[in-house]
């Protein structure tokens, strides 16, 4: 554990316990019944007792806090972060890591390569079990951190070490196997490079994987991501049409076996997989209440679903001509240029424009990633006038208006010389489309 802890409060709720306690925002919790707290999982563990002493910094001063309440209430605090030490670093060199291939002079946050078991309990991000310690083990078991997301790639011990390029990646199955006996669920997710754990290797990694059920609850698989910036990088090849098909024709039996079992898909395959290889995506049963989305998994599925039933309030006509410029990646363009077609309204024109990845390179096709200056450049070479232009809310940070460039959506807006609209989903596009601008006009 870190000598210094910085467990600060970002917030506490209105006629909370703690506010009756007389906590604010920006106070530091020192210590919890005594002993020091180095993340979320600790401190609500600490807090669930009826007896709580805290201890609190606000500046310099320190202050004692004692209060009884009911085993398991809710005390009323939102921390800043999950982690109250740092995040627990990859000590891996893969092959296909996304990081390596970012430019320079991005935002901090995009260089960090969190491999932190506690981020994989607590916020359902990949970890590769290769920095473990034994007190890190004993803490997942003796808390029942579970379910943890895994980042497996391949069963192939002597395979994922040289994907990985790290000797402790090696014993993937062992490790797997003894969270197995602790009772620990887990997501695991393969990140597909043709050439290395495609074809044969694939299918193994998933028949291994099956027989370690029901702890393992389903499988993601996505493509690899190759930007421009892979000079330095060892030399990959992308995702082919060919083999997206194999790799969709692979997990077909899985699938089926798992479904006719009443245990979900178990295999889930990206939307890139089904877009390249020119094949209809599955229906929405597939996608087992999407709890894969955030893997880009049932992504255009869901849109769609959402789009179909979205129960706001339809108009027939503007009064006067509105142009719109729908802003998204190139995969996923074509798709929803097919949805905004349904949207009939007299006076106004949608178009949607497919943005190439000039920051990334051409192989980077999603519209998370789309940087402000691309989409800029894209909306510069439009033709005509236009009333405004929609983004998608996934090329925003989470949370904020603000583009993985640096850029703020107030300056983007500024530089587009129209209003800009933001989607992240079916619904906020729907209204965007049927009402814009109604609430400034």
């Amino acid at each position: 554990m870190s000598d210094t802890l910085h467990a600060v409060i970002a917030s506490v709720q209105e006629g909370s316990r703690a506010q009756k306690e007389g906590l604010k925002a920006g106070d530091t919790i020192v210590s919890v019944n005594g002993q020091p707290v180095e993340d979320l999982i600790d401190l609500n563990f600490a807090l669930a007792d009826e007896k709580v002493h805290l201890v609190v910094q606000n500046g310099d001063s320190l202050r004692d806090c004692y209060f009884q309440k009911r085993f398991g209430e809710d005390v009323g605090i939102t921390m800043e972060n999950a982690v109250f030490d740092h995040i627990r670093q990859c000590w891996n060199n893969c092959i296909f890591c996304f990081i390596a291939q970012m430019p320079q002079g991005m935002r901090p946050s995009l260089y960090v390569k969190d491999d932190d078991y506690r981020m994989s309990f607590l916020t359902g991000s990949f970890i590769t079990l290769s920095n473990l310690s034994e007190e890190d083990l004993r803490r997942i078991t003796q808390y029942h951190l579970s379910p943890l997301h895994i980042s497996v790639h391949t069963t192939n011990g002597m395979l994922r070490r040289r994907m990985m390029r790290q000797e402790r990646t090696e014993d993937i199955m062992d490790h797997l196997r003894n969270l197995v006996r602790h009772d620990i669920d887990m997501y695991c997710q393969i990140v597909l490079v043709p050439g290395y754990n495609d074809g044969e290797e694939f299918s193994r990694t998933v028949r291994d994987l099956e027989s370690l059920r029901p702890n393992v609850l389903g499988i993601a698989v996505v493509p690899l991501g190759m930007t421009k910036f892979r000079s330095e990088c060892m030399p990959l090849n992308p995702v082919t049409p060919e083999l997206a098909r194999d790799i969709i024709n692979r997990s077909r039996p899985f699938t089926e076996r798992s479904r006719r079992e009443g245990r979900g898909s178990f295999v889930y395959l990206a939307d890139e997989f089904y877009l390249k290889a020119g094949m209809p995506l599955p229906d929405n049963a597939y996608y087992d209440n999407y709890e894969q989305i955030e893997d880009g998994i049932g992504m255009l599925r869901l849109f769609e679903q959402q789009w179909h039933s979205w129960d706001g309030k339809v108009r027939t006509a503007y009064d006067k001509p509105k142009r719109l410029a729908l802003l998204t990646g190139t995969l996923a363009a074509p798709f929803i240029s097919q949805l905004v077609q349904e949207v009939q309204v007299a006076n106004l024109e949608v178009n949607v424009v497919p943005v190439e990845n000039h920051y990334f390179g051409r192989q980077i096709n999603v519209a998370g990633l789309l940087t402000a200056q691309d989409m800029l450049h894209a909306w510069q070479q439009l033709a005509g006038d236009w009333d405004g232009l929609i983004v998608p809310g996934t090329a925003l940070r989470k949370g904020e208006n603000i583009f993985l460039d640096d850029m703020t959506l107030s300056e983007f807006e500024a530089r587009a010389g129209v209003p800009v609209g933001v989607s992240e989903f079916a619904p906020e596009l729907k209204q965007l489309l049927y009402h814009w601008q109604e609430n400034k006009e």
